[in-house]
């Protein structure tokens, strides 16, 4: 893996461009104004690594609480309990070499997605990962529900026209793999989304996939480089569900 740094200022997806430490934390005032005391998100947002911090601990303190039995992931508590709890921030990071943006990964309650940048800085793939506690007990290893490790449940790929339309970059066809710790694979492709006539393929393995490369321990503050990976299943190993090897690839 190629060596990176880290920064916690925002990344703005639809200007393919890093927000500065001033816009991250106006936006975090901003979206946090209506849930939290005024002097306390004044505090917390003085620079963009304070408020990291601060809103990892909120996240870790979330889970515990679904841990212990408060509220489960399909209650009617829950949303009540992520904008009362949780707190979302973003990790960025560059290679070191050339300095060039690699992804970014959003933080927020049970979830945090990975975002890959290609060389025009959009996101060509993202990676979602859920929490262990958000799964039932009786899929999983109970050490991994009690740790709180996350569960890579879809792994998302855009496919970009070779140049821009109208001013901007439209992804035209599309491919998803959703998994469950069970095994289960759903390959989604679409092709031609932007003719508005998209045509949509789906296919589900025959047979349980390896999903052991699907799971991560839940990052330690500032050690982000694990959760960043890209690669994380072997050659061919979802293949091994499906018959049709057309099926699974794109």
């Amino acid at each position: 893996m190629k060596k990176l740094s880290y920064i916690y200022q925002d990344w703005n997806r639809e200007y393919y461009e890093q927000q500065s430490e001033e816009d991250t934390c106006w936006y975090y005032r901003n979206f946090y104004k209506s849930d939290m005391p005024k002097k306390v998100l004044a505090e917390k947002t003085v620079d963009v690594e304070t408020w990291a911090k601060y809103a990892y601990g909120m996240n870790r303190e979330f889970m515990n609480s679904m841990w212990a039995g408060e509220f489960s992931f399909c209650s009617k508590e829950f949303n009540e309990k992520v904008d009362a709890i949780a707190r979302a921030f973003n990790v960025t990071a560059f290679i070191d070499i050339i300095d060039q943006p690699y992804a970014y990964i959003r933080f927020g309650g049970a979830f945090a997605t990975l975002f890959f940048l290609d060389e025009y800085k959009r996101v060509y793939m993202q990676y979602t990962f859920q929490n262990a506690v958000s799964f039932d007990t009786s899929e999983l290893n109970k050490e991994r529900f009690k740790r709180g490790d996350l569960f890579l449940v879809e792994l998302e790929i855009f496919k970009y026209p070779e140049e821009m339309i109208d001013g901007d970059w439209k992804n035209k066809d599309y491919i998803s793999y959703a998994f469950n710790p069970d095994g289960y694979l759903e390959v989604t492709k679409m092709y031609d989304i932007r003719s508005g006539n998209g045509i949509e393929e789906k296919y589900v393995a025959e047979s349980p996939v390896n999903v052991e490369s699907n799971w991560e321990p839940y990052p330690t503050f500032g050690d982000w480089d694990s959760i960043f990976r890209m690669k994380r299943w072997a050659e061919g190993e979802l293949a091994a569900g499906f018959k049709n090897p057309t099926d699974y690839t794109e």
